[in-house]
């Protein structure tokens, strides 16, 4: 990693991680106020609510969201990057509206049978096509490294959330479905109308001229239309543990599980800031320097130490978490620690697939994602139905240790890197230890000496990285003050 690039992903790491933050206290304060509020019933409908755009959004994109992403750094053009938006965005907004039309009319004249009613159904649709969008447009403010934006985004996204949710739960009895549905479309329409307004430049339909993108139509539907089937396998694989608990329990587990996961986005400051900044400068960094591994090795290393380390942190601290939620979802304590296995590999499985984008093979993206899916479906078939939440949480935790091998021995066959793998499967095997400890027994000292024991691993097995964390931490920290001190003189 050369002077230059680290600290511009400093900059955006601070800057985006700061949104993230402030977004992550929000819901570290209003979560509580909403689950002693909403029942666990209502709360786990709203979650499979979300689950089916979000199962939608991932295949009505086409793949051509990754596309976009491919191909935005081809050309520094507006015009390029503006004709390759509307190549990749028109054919999911045309599906998006056809297929919905098609989902409401088989529901109103009963051909489909579907858990919401049509009222909710319409929702759903309605939705979809914002989340669409939505997501186009973040994907424009992160291939763009708006991080000051991005952050602005993710703040104004949870307190307009809030602003219309808490004062009408509040305010009434009844409804609180409804009540969530609506939040969360007026807060993410709003956003969304704001980021397209920032980008206007690259949204501005006018005058769109294809051909200043000499990317074929042909090729961007050739990399992007493998994703339809291997990012819908992948939200399925992400959503197996939901769509498992409605089918063997109810609505009431959906939603502990659910609020759970609540809990496990305290990963949000470190996961969301980490990938929308690193697959962009991933792909720029190979197109500068194609033979250059130290940039990619760096990455994994640090993000590896930094996951673990809020992982185990979390395990321990489960307990004072789950009292949060209130009496009606203590049992989050112990749906909690393998649910740390998806921030956690997901992540750090960012650094190590790189080849397969830098290679354009996204068709085996569905070889992985199909079989962590498998992994996953045998799993909860086997354990949710005896041992309910905690069954689905391992299941989810053992799967995405299972997709992150699969996507990291895959992009090794396309472009090497040497990814320490050994030290990183003992420090995995260790956590899953902690994580069973903690799912079936309570806190205890053992825990403690449990936590203490993850942490002096890591260190033992990562020291190099630590330190080289440190210093250059220490150095930032320094010329940030040297640079203080010399403005004041000036002035």
């Amino acid at each position: 990693m050369n002077e230059k690039k680290k600290k511009s992903f400093l900059s955006h790491f601070i800057a985006i991680g700061f949104g993230t933050g402030l977004n992550l206290v929000l819901g570290l304060i209003t979560t509580p106020i909403i689950t002693r509020i909403v029942d666990p019933e209502e709360n786990g409908q709203f979650s499979i609510f979300q689950m089916y755009s979000s199962i939608a959004v991932m295949v009505l994109c086409l793949g051509l969201d990754q596309a976009l992403v491919r191909y935005y750094y081809e050309h520094d053009e507006n015009d390029y990057k503006r004709a390759l938006l509307y190549k990749c965005i028109l054919l999911p907004i045309m599906f998006s509206i056809i297929l919905g039309f098609i989902f409401i009319l088989g529901i109103k004249f009963g051909i489909i049978h579907f858990e919401f009613n049509l009222f909710l159904s319409l929702l759903l649709c309605f939705f979809t096509l914002i989340q669409l969008l939505y997501r186009f447009s973040l994907l424009l403010v992160r291939l763009a490294y708006q991080s000051k934006l991005f952050s602005e985004l993710s703040i104004l996204h949870k307190l307009v959330y809030i602003i219309v949710a808490i004062p009408l739960l509040l305010s009434h009895q009844s409804f609180y479905l409804f009540i969530l549905i609506m939040a969360l479309m007026i807060s993410s329409a709003v956003c969304l109308l704001i980021s397209v307004i920032a980008q206007r430049e690259i949204w501005n339909p006018i005058g769109v001229n294809g051909s200043a993108c000499d990317i074929a139509q042909k090729e961007l539907y050739r990399y992007g239309f493998p994703f339809i089937l291997s990012m819908g396998i992948t939200t399925v694989f992400q959503a197996l543990d939901k769509i498992a608990l409605n089918h063997y329990c109810t609505y009431a587990d959906v939603g502990v599980y659910s609020s759970t996961i609540t809990l496990v986005n305290i990963f949000a400051i470190l996961q969301t800031t980490f990938n929308m900044l690193w697959s962009p400068m991933a792909i720029e960094h190979y197109k500068k320097n194609k033979e250059d591994r130290s940039f990619y090795q760096k990455g994994n290393q640090v993000i590896t130490v930094v996951m673990f380390a809020a992982g185990f942190s979390l395990i321990f601290c489960k307990d004072v978490f789950a009292i949060l939620l209130g009496e009606k979802y203590r049992a989050a304590a112990y749906i909690l620690p393998f649910l740390i296995f998806h921030p956690i590999m997901y992540t750090i499985s960012e650094t190590t697939v790189t080849g397969i984008a830098f290679m354009k093979k996204s068709k085996m993206q569905i070889l992985i994602a199909a079989t962590a899916c498998i992994t996953n479906f045998v799993g909860n078939t086997l354990l949710v139905p005896k041992y309910g939440c905690q069954g689905a949480a391992i299941s989810t935790g053992v799967s995405y240790i299972v997709f992150f091998s699969m996507r990291t021995l895959i992009s090794n066959r396309y472009f090497y890197v040497d990814w320490k793998l050994k030290k990183f499967y003992f420090l995995t095997a260790i956590a899953v230890c902690y994580s069973f400890y903690n799912t079936f027994v309570r806190f205890n000292y053992l825990s403690i000496v449990g936590y203490a024991l993850c942490m002096i691993s890591m260190v033992i097995l990562y020291k190099n990285t630590i330190v080289w964390m440190a210093v250059y931490g220490y150095k930032i920290i320094k010329d940030f003050i040297q640079r203080r001190i010399k403005q004041e003189e000036k002035q």
